[in-house]
Protein backbone atom coordinates (compact mmCIF):
# COMPACT_ATOMS: atom_id res chain seq x y z
CA UNK A 1 0.00 0.00 0.00
CA UNK A 2 2.43 2.31 1.16
CA UNK A 3 4.44 1.61 -2.17
CA UNK A 4 1.38 2.48 -4.48
CA UNK A 5 0.95 5.69 -2.44
CA UNK A 6 4.51 6.57 -3.49
CA UNK A 7 3.84 5.85 -6.92
CA UNK A 8 0.67 8.02 -7.22
CA UNK A 9 2.17 10.73 -5.45
CA UNK A 10 5.08 11.12 -7.80
CA UNK A 11 3.18 10.77 -10.43
CA UNK A 12 0.89 14.04 -9.16
CA UNK A 13 3.94 15.92 -8.81
CA UNK A 14 5.54 14.78 -11.90
CA UNK A 15 2.16 15.75 -13.76
CA UNK A 16 2.39 18.85 -11.55
CA UNK A 17 5.77 19.77 -13.30
CA UNK A 18 4.81 18.90 -16.68
CA UNK A 19 1.74 21.09 -16.63
CA UNK A 20 3.96 24.29 -15.03
CA UNK A 21 1.87 24.17 -12.03
CA UNK A 22 4.77 24.18 -9.92
CA UNK A 23 5.95 27.74 -10.84
CA UNK A 24 2.67 29.02 -9.10
CA UNK A 25 4.44 28.97 -6.26
CA UNK A 26 5.00 32.83 -4.67
CA UNK A 27 8.59 34.07 -4.88
CA UNK A 28 9.41 35.44 -1.55
CA UNK A 29 12.39 37.30 -0.78
CA UNK A 30 14.06 39.52 1.61
CA UNK A 31 17.58 42.28 1.55
CA UNK A 32 18.79 44.09 4.43
CA UNK A 33 20.41 47.47 3.96
CA UNK A 34 22.20 49.34 6.48
CA UNK A 35 23.07 52.72 6.85
CA UNK A 36 26.30 54.73 8.33
CA UNK A 37 26.10 58.18 7.86
CA UNK A 38 28.47 61.54 8.75
CA UNK A 39 26.90 64.92 7.28
CA UNK A 40 29.64 67.99 7.44
CA UNK A 41 27.39 71.16 7.01
CA UNK A 42 28.76 74.85 6.72
CA UNK A 43 26.14 76.68 9.03
CA UNK A 44 24.57 73.32 11.04
CA UNK A 45 26.55 70.82 13.25
CA UNK A 46 28.34 68.15 12.15
CA UNK A 47 25.96 65.32 12.19
CA UNK A 48 26.14 61.53 12.83
CA UNK A 49 23.17 59.10 11.59
CA UNK A 50 22.98 55.62 11.04
CA UNK A 51 19.59 54.04 9.49
CA UNK A 52 18.50 51.29 7.98
CA UNK A 53 15.78 48.23 7.05
CA UNK A 54 14.08 44.98 6.50
CA UNK A 55 12.42 44.68 2.88
CA UNK A 56 10.32 41.66 2.77
CA UNK A 57 8.64 40.86 -0.70
CA UNK A 58 6.02 38.34 -2.13
CA UNK A 59 5.72 38.04 -6.07
CA UNK A 60 3.94 35.91 -8.16
CA UNK A 61 2.95 35.45 -11.77
CA UNK A 62 0.33 33.41 -13.63
CA UNK A 63 -0.05 33.20 -17.24
CA UNK A 64 -2.27 32.06 -20.18
CA UNK A 65 -1.09 32.16 -23.61
CA UNK A 66 -0.35 35.35 -23.80
CA UNK A 67 -2.31 37.02 -21.23
CA UNK A 68 -1.06 37.51 -17.60
CA UNK A 69 -1.80 38.48 -14.40
CA UNK A 70 0.97 39.16 -11.56
CA UNK A 71 0.90 40.57 -8.32
CA UNK A 72 3.18 42.09 -5.70
CA UNK A 73 3.78 43.18 -2.11
CA UNK A 74 6.84 44.73 -0.65
CA UNK A 75 7.09 45.79 3.18
CA UNK A 76 9.47 47.77 4.77
CA UNK A 77 10.93 47.53 8.43
CA UNK A 78 12.89 50.22 9.51
CA UNK A 79 15.18 50.47 12.42
CA UNK A 80 13.47 53.47 13.81
CA UNK A 81 10.48 50.97 14.51
CA UNK A 82 8.54 52.81 11.49
CA UNK A 83 7.29 50.49 8.68
CA UNK A 84 6.29 51.45 5.01
CA UNK A 85 4.53 49.74 2.49
CA UNK A 86 6.72 49.87 -0.72
CA UNK A 87 4.46 48.09 -3.41
CA UNK A 88 0.93 46.71 -3.36
CA UNK A 89 0.07 45.88 -6.49
CA UNK A 90 -1.72 43.99 -9.30
CA UNK A 91 -1.06 44.09 -12.89
CA UNK A 92 -3.53 42.65 -15.85
CA UNK A 93 -3.17 42.25 -19.43
CA UNK A 94 -0.61 40.47 -22.13
CA UNK A 95 2.76 42.09 -24.44
CA UNK A 96 0.58 44.88 -26.02
CA UNK A 97 -1.25 46.57 -23.20
CA UNK A 98 -1.70 46.21 -19.61
CA UNK A 99 -3.09 47.65 -17.00
CA UNK A 100 -1.31 48.62 -13.22
CA UNK A 101 -3.54 49.32 -10.03
CA UNK A 102 -2.79 49.57 -6.65
CA UNK A 103 0.38 51.13 -4.70
CA UNK A 104 3.79 51.21 -6.80
CA UNK A 105 6.35 53.39 -8.39
CA UNK A 106 5.71 54.58 -12.22
CA UNK A 107 8.96 54.92 -14.79
CA UNK A 108 11.70 56.88 -13.62
CA UNK A 109 12.33 60.65 -15.72
CA UNK A 110 14.52 61.45 -13.74
CA UNK A 111 17.59 58.53 -13.16
CA UNK A 112 20.71 59.45 -10.96
CA UNK A 113 22.57 56.07 -11.30
CA UNK A 114 24.31 54.92 -8.43
CA UNK A 115 22.86 57.28 -5.92
CA UNK A 116 23.34 55.67 -2.89
CA UNK A 117 23.80 59.49 -0.95
CA UNK A 118 22.77 62.42 -2.44
CA UNK A 119 22.14 65.64 0.05
CA UNK A 120 21.87 68.36 -1.28
CA UNK A 121 22.84 71.84 -0.01
CA UNK A 122 20.57 74.96 1.04
CA UNK A 123 16.84 73.96 1.01
CA UNK A 124 16.89 74.44 -2.89
CA UNK A 125 14.10 72.54 -4.93
CA UNK A 126 15.23 69.71 -7.75
CA UNK A 127 12.68 68.64 -9.82
CA UNK A 128 12.58 65.48 -10.67
CA UNK A 129 8.92 64.77 -12.18
CA UNK A 130 7.62 62.48 -9.54
CA UNK A 131 4.77 64.47 -8.47
CA UNK A 132 2.81 61.66 -9.91
CA UNK A 133 4.93 59.11 -10.27
CA UNK A 134 3.52 56.83 -7.69
CA UNK A 135 3.83 55.08 -4.12
CA UNK A 136 1.04 57.73 -3.39
CA UNK A 137 0.59 57.66 0.93
CA UNK A 138 -2.90 59.47 0.77
CA UNK A 139 -4.46 58.03 -2.67
CA UNK A 140 -4.47 55.19 -5.15
CA UNK A 141 -2.54 54.71 -8.59
CA UNK A 142 -4.14 53.10 -11.46
CA UNK A 143 -1.75 52.77 -14.80
CA UNK A 144 -2.47 51.82 -18.47
CA UNK A 145 1.29 50.33 -20.59
CA UNK A 146 0.62 49.97 -24.06
CA UNK A 147 3.55 48.64 -26.32
CA UNK A 148 2.59 49.85 -30.20
CA UNK A 149 5.79 48.20 -31.08
CA UNK A 150 9.38 46.72 -30.30
CA UNK A 151 10.89 50.11 -29.55
CA UNK A 152 8.33 52.49 -28.76
CA UNK A 153 6.69 51.93 -25.01
CA UNK A 154 3.80 54.33 -23.66
CA UNK A 155 2.79 54.74 -19.96
CA UNK A 156 0.01 56.58 -18.87
CA UNK A 157 -0.19 56.79 -14.48
CA UNK A 158 -2.76 58.33 -12.70
CA UNK A 159 -3.34 59.31 -8.71
CA UNK A 160 -7.19 58.16 -8.02
CA UNK A 161 -8.11 60.55 -5.23
CA UNK A 162 -6.02 62.83 -3.79
CA UNK A 163 -2.56 62.03 -2.60
CA UNK A 164 -2.64 64.97 0.59
CA UNK A 165 -3.89 64.70 3.94
CA UNK A 166 -4.86 68.46 3.67
CA UNK A 167 -6.63 67.61 -0.12
CA UNK A 168 -10.46 67.58 -0.13
CA UNK A 169 -10.88 63.96 -1.98
CA UNK A 170 -13.04 65.22 -4.23
CA UNK A 171 -11.04 65.23 -7.59
CA UNK A 172 -11.12 61.33 -9.25
CA UNK A 173 -7.92 61.74 -11.01
CA UNK A 174 -5.94 64.15 -9.11
CA UNK A 175 -2.75 62.95 -11.22
CA UNK A 176 -1.90 62.61 -14.68
CA UNK A 177 1.53 61.23 -15.88
CA UNK A 178 1.63 60.21 -19.62
CA UNK A 179 5.66 58.69 -20.80
CA UNK A 180 6.77 57.56 -24.25
CA UNK A 181 9.62 55.30 -24.25
CA UNK A 182 12.00 55.67 -27.46
CA UNK A 183 14.34 52.61 -28.18
CA UNK A 184 17.19 52.84 -30.71
CA UNK A 185 20.20 50.80 -31.49
CA UNK A 186 22.55 54.02 -30.13
CA UNK A 187 20.18 55.27 -27.27
CA UNK A 188 16.83 55.34 -25.19
CA UNK A 189 15.24 57.97 -25.01
CA UNK A 190 12.38 59.34 -23.05
CA UNK A 191 10.18 62.29 -22.53
CA UNK A 192 7.11 63.25 -20.07
CA UNK A 193 4.35 65.41 -18.89
CA UNK A 194 2.67 65.53 -15.55
CA UNK A 195 -0.16 67.06 -14.17
CA UNK A 196 -1.07 67.41 -10.16
CA UNK A 197 -4.27 69.22 -9.52
CA UNK A 198 -6.59 69.40 -6.46
CA UNK A 199 -8.84 71.45 -4.27
CA UNK A 200 -7.61 71.64 -0.85
CA UNK A 201 -10.17 71.21 1.81
CA UNK A 202 -9.75 74.22 4.15
CA UNK A 203 -9.86 76.51 0.64
CA UNK A 204 -7.15 77.19 -2.19
CA UNK A 205 -6.13 74.56 -4.09
CA UNK A 206 -2.82 72.82 -5.43
CA UNK A 207 -1.78 72.71 -9.02
CA UNK A 208 1.48 71.98 -10.57
CA UNK A 209 2.90 70.78 -14.10
CA UNK A 210 6.20 69.56 -15.26
CA UNK A 211 7.73 68.18 -17.90
CA UNK A 212 10.61 65.98 -18.56
CA UNK A 213 12.83 64.87 -21.68
CA UNK A 214 15.87 62.36 -21.15
CA UNK A 215 18.24 60.17 -22.80
CA UNK A 216 20.10 56.89 -21.69
CA UNK A 217 23.26 55.04 -23.68
CA UNK A 218 26.58 53.04 -23.27
CA UNK A 219 29.72 54.88 -23.87
CA UNK A 220 32.17 52.59 -24.14
CA UNK A 221 32.45 49.98 -20.88
CA UNK A 222 29.81 52.82 -18.68
CA UNK A 223 26.06 53.27 -18.72
CA UNK A 224 24.67 57.35 -19.13
CA UNK A 225 22.05 58.71 -17.96
CA UNK A 226 21.19 62.41 -19.22
CA UNK A 227 18.01 64.02 -18.28
CA UNK A 228 16.05 67.71 -17.83
CA UNK A 229 12.81 68.79 -16.27
CA UNK A 230 11.15 71.65 -15.45
CA UNK A 231 7.99 72.56 -13.10
CA UNK A 232 5.39 75.38 -12.95
CA UNK A 233 3.53 75.59 -9.62
CA UNK A 234 0.62 77.85 -9.81
CA UNK A 235 -0.73 76.71 -6.38
CA UNK A 236 -2.64 78.76 -4.06
CA UNK A 237 -0.17 81.36 -2.74
CA UNK A 238 2.72 80.36 -4.57
CA UNK A 239 4.30 81.26 -7.83
CA UNK A 240 7.23 79.03 -8.17
CA UNK A 241 9.73 77.59 -11.01
CA UNK A 242 12.33 74.33 -10.75
CA UNK A 243 14.41 73.84 -13.47
CA UNK A 244 16.85 70.72 -12.70
CA UNK A 245 19.27 68.55 -14.82
CA UNK A 246 20.91 65.56 -14.01
CA UNK A 247 23.95 63.43 -15.60
CA UNK A 248 25.51 60.29 -14.42
CA UNK A 249 27.39 57.17 -15.58
CA UNK A 250 27.89 53.65 -13.78
CA UNK A 251 30.41 51.36 -15.04
CA UNK A 252 30.46 48.03 -13.06
CA UNK A 253 30.51 48.94 -9.44
CA UNK A 254 31.35 52.28 -9.69
CA UNK A 255 29.42 55.25 -9.87
CA UNK A 256 29.71 58.88 -10.58
CA UNK A 257 27.07 61.98 -11.22
CA UNK A 258 25.79 65.19 -11.08
CA UNK A 259 22.90 67.30 -10.22
CA UNK A 260 22.47 71.25 -10.82
CA UNK A 261 18.95 72.84 -9.96
CA UNK A 262 17.93 76.32 -10.04
CA UNK A 263 14.64 77.38 -7.87
CA UNK A 264 12.55 80.79 -9.11
CA UNK A 265 10.02 81.84 -6.50
CA UNK A 266 8.37 84.94 -7.12
CA UNK A 267 11.52 86.37 -8.53
CA UNK A 268 13.66 85.67 -5.80
CA UNK A 269 16.10 82.75 -7.92
CA UNK A 270 18.36 80.28 -5.49
CA UNK A 271 20.54 77.21 -6.88
CA UNK A 272 21.99 74.11 -5.89
CA UNK A 273 24.65 71.83 -7.66
CA UNK A 274 25.57 68.48 -6.35
CA UNK A 275 28.42 65.70 -7.07
CA UNK A 276 27.95 62.40 -5.83
CA UNK A 277 29.87 59.25 -6.07
CA UNK A 278 29.90 55.50 -5.00
CA UNK A 279 31.71 52.48 -5.41
CA UNK A 280 30.60 48.88 -4.37
CA UNK A 281 33.11 46.36 -3.13
CA UNK A 282 31.75 42.21 -2.43
CA UNK A 283 31.69 40.79 1.51
CA UNK A 284 34.44 38.00 1.37
CA UNK A 285 33.39 37.08 -2.18
CA UNK A 286 29.75 35.77 -0.23
CA UNK A 287 26.76 35.81 -3.07
CA UNK A 288 24.50 38.54 -2.27
CA UNK A 289 26.50 40.65 0.06
CA UNK A 290 28.03 43.53 -0.50
CA UNK A 291 29.72 47.34 1.40
CA UNK A 292 28.95 50.19 -0.82
CA UNK A 293 30.77 53.87 0.16
CA UNK A 294 29.25 56.57 -1.02
CA UNK A 295 30.25 60.55 -0.71
CA UNK A 296 28.20 63.63 -1.64
CA UNK A 297 29.38 67.38 -1.83
CA UNK A 298 27.13 69.77 -2.57
CA UNK A 299 26.63 73.72 -2.70
CA UNK A 300 24.21 76.63 -2.98
CA UNK A 301 23.84 79.91 -3.70
CA UNK A 302 22.35 83.05 -2.82
CA UNK A 303 20.25 80.71 -0.11
CA UNK A 304 19.44 82.24 3.15
CA UNK A 305 22.09 82.68 5.90
CA UNK A 306 20.48 80.16 8.00
CA UNK A 307 20.72 77.62 5.57
CA UNK A 308 23.79 74.88 4.74
CA UNK A 309 24.94 76.39 1.87
CA UNK A 310 27.27 73.64 1.76
CA UNK A 311 26.98 69.94 2.13
CA UNK A 312 29.75 67.26 2.48
CA UNK A 313 28.54 63.77 3.00
CA UNK A 314 29.53 60.49 3.36
CA UNK A 315 28.16 56.73 4.16
CA UNK A 316 28.92 52.86 4.19
CA UNK A 317 26.11 51.14 3.19
CA UNK A 318 25.66 47.16 3.73
CA UNK A 319 23.47 44.92 1.55
CA UNK A 320 22.48 41.35 2.09
CA UNK A 321 19.97 39.90 0.29
CA UNK A 322 18.54 35.96 1.27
Amino acid sequence: MIMKKTTLYTAIVSSMLSAGIANAAPTMSANIELNTDVYDKSVSETTYEQDGRVELTAYNKHTSGDNFIEGKGAIELKVDNSSYVADVYAKIGNSKWDVQVGHFEAINLFPKGKDTLVSNAGGVAVYEANLARGRADDGGQIALHFAPSDSLKIEIGTIYGDDDTNGDNKAAFSGIRPIAILSTDAATFTAGYESVKYDLAAGGDVSKTGYSIGANFDVSSANVNVAMTHLKDDSTGVDKEVDSFVINMTAGNFGLGLISSTEDNAGSETSVMTAYTAYTMPVFDIENASVTLAASYSTADDVAASQDDEILATRVRINYTF
